[in-house]
C-alpha cells in the first residue's frame, strides 16, 4: 500500500508538471506590462459580418452597436448572413441598417458553412475591404473596436482576436462565474500566449481577418467549434493569430441551467475534445513551426480543464498528508512538498491574474464560491452527451440593462 501511494504521488506529480509550467509562463507573461505602440494609423476599410440563425430578437441591437462605432462611416459597412432563418431576422436586420445575405441549405447547417458560402459568393470583398470583422448575433461591440483593429492591421497583423466577454454579467451567479471564466480563458490565457510570441486560439466572436490573410489562407472550418478549428489550422501552417486586450465584444450567456446552458456547454466541450484528434498528428508533423513553439502548442492542445488540475492537486495533498502520518513515506513527501506548494501558488496566481491583467472588478471573486456546484453540473451535463451536428444555442430574453 505504501509503495502504491508513492507511485501515485510521483506519477501524478510528473503528469501535472508540464501543465503547471505552461500555466506559470502564461500568467507571468500576461502580467508583464508592455507599452503599446502609438502614432498615426492609415485608414482601413472594414466589413462587419454577423452570421445569424433565427435571431430576430437580438439582431437589431447587434447591428445598431456595429453601426454606431466611433469610425468614419464611409470606411465600414455592416452585413448580416441570414442563415437558414425561418423567422424575421433578415427583415429586422435590414430595418436596422444592415445589408443582408440570405442563405438556405438544409444539409450544410452551421456558422462555419455560412461563412464559407458567404466568402465563396462575394469575391469582391478583397477589393472593397481591408478586413472582415466577425461578430455573433447576440453581441455588442465597443465604439473604438475598428480603430483598435486598424492599428493592429497597420502593424502587419492578419489574424486578430479581441477580448470576448459576457454581455449580461450580473444576470445570475452563473453569468458572474462565466464572466470570471471568460476573463481567464478568453483574456489572460490569450494575453499570455500573445506576449510569449505564440499564436492564440480564436474565440469565434470579435475576430478580425485581413483580406490579404484570407486570400492566403481561406476560411475552411465547419466543426462544432469552427473558431478553434480554424485557429489550429492557422497555427499549424505557421500563421500567428494575435490577441488585442484593449478592446472587447460582449455576448449574452444563459443565466440559468436549463436547455440553453446544457446545449452550449456540450457543444463547447465536444468541440474542444475533437480538436485533439483532428490536429495532434498534423501539429507533430508540421515543418512550419519551430520545436519550442510546437511544444507550447502541444501542451495547449492537450491542456486539461482547470478543475482537473485542481483535483490533481487535492489528490497530491491527500497523499502528502498520508506521507506525514506514515514515517516510511515522509522522506518522499517532504521532497515533493515544495513542488506541490509551487503548483498551488501557480494555480492561485493564474486564477487571480484577471484582477491585475484585465482590471476585472474584485466583486467577481465571490462567484468562485459556486465553483464546486458548477463543476459538478458541468460533469453531469456533459458526460455521455456528444453532439454530432451544430445546434443553435437557445437564447434568453435580454433585460433592458443588457440591451443598453
Amino acid at each position: 500500500m505504501n509503495l502504491l501511494l508513492l507511485y501515485l504521488q510521483v506519477m501524478v506529480s510528473l503528469a501535472l508538471l508540464p501543465f503547471f509550467g505552461y500555466l506559470a509562463l502564461i500568467t507571468v507573461s500576461a502580467l508583464r506590462r508592455r507599452r503599446e505602440a502609438s502614432g498615426p494609423v492609415p485608414p482601413s476599410r472594414f466589413l462587419f459580418v454577423i452570421p445569424a440563425h433565427n435571431e430576430e430578437a437580438n439582431i437589431r441591437s447587434t447591428v445598431t452597436s456595429c453601426r454606431d462605432v466611433a469610425y468614419e462611416p464611409a470606411l465600414y459597412r455592416v452585413l448580416v448572413i441570414a442563415d437558414n432563418c425561418t423567422d424575421e431576422t433578415a427583415r429586422v436586420a435590414r430595418e436596422a441598417g444592415a445589408e443582408v445575405f440570405e442563405r438556405t441549405d438544409a444539409l450544410r447547417r452551421s456558422k462555419g458553412y455560412a461563412l464559407e458560402c458567404f466568402f465563396d459568393h462575394r469575391p469582391e470583398i478583397a477589393e472593397d475591404f481591408d478586413a472582415i470583422v466577425l461578430i455573433d448575433a447576440d453581441t455588442v461591440v465597443e465604439p473604438g473596436i475598428l480603430s483598435a483593429f486598424g492599428a493592429a492591421l497597420a502593424e502587419g497583423k492578419d489574424w486578430i482576436q479581441c477580448y470576448y466577454t459576457v454581455r449580461n454579467p450580473d444576470a445570475s451567479w452563473r453569468t458572474r462565474m462565466m464572466t470570471y471564466a471568460f476573463s481567464l480563458y478568453n483574456g489572460v490565457w490569450l494575453l499570455g500566449q500573445d506576449r510569449m510570441g505564440l499564436g492564440v486560439g480564436l474565440k469565434g466572436n470579435g475576430m478580425c481577418f485581413s483580406t490579404r490573410g484570407l486570400a492566403r489562407f481561406p476560411w475552411k472550418a465547419h466543426g462544432l467549434t469552427e473558431d478553434l478549428e480554424f485557429s489550429w489550422r492557422l497555427r499549424i501552417a505557421g500563421e500567428r493569430p494575435h490577441f488585442l486586450p484593449g478592446t472587447r465584444v460582449s455576448g449574452s450567456m444563459p443565466s440559468q441551467g436549463g436547455s440553453a446552458a446544457v446545449a452550449q456547454r456540450c457543444r463547447w466541450e465536444a468541440g474542444r475534445k475533437a480538436q485533439r484528434g483532428l490536429f495532434l498528428g498534423p501539429l507533430l508533423r508540421s515543418h512550419r513551426i519551430g520545436p519550442a513553439t510546437k511544444l507550447m502548442y502541444l501542451i495547449d492542445l492537450i491542456f486539461p480543464p482547470l478543475v482537473t488540475l485542481l483535483v490533481g492537486l487535492l489528490v497530491l495533498a491527500a497523499v502528502q498528508i498520508g506521507g506525514m502520518i506514515d514515517p516510511r513515506l515522509f522522506p518522499t513527501s517532504r521532497w515533493l512538498l515544495p513542488i506541490h506548494g509551487l503548483m498551488a501558488v501557480v494555480l492561485m496566481g493564474y486564477v487571480l491574474s484577471p484582477l491585475l491583467a484585465l482590471d476585472l472588478p474584485v466583486r467577481y471573486l465571490a462567484s468562485l464560491f459556486a465553483l464546486p456546484y458548477y463543476a459538478a453540473w458541468k460533469l453531469i451535463t456533459t458526460t455521455g452527451r456528444i453532439p454530432t451536428a451544430w445546434i443553435r444555442t437557445p437564447r434568453e430574453p435580454l433585460t433592458s440593462e443588457a440591451l443598453g
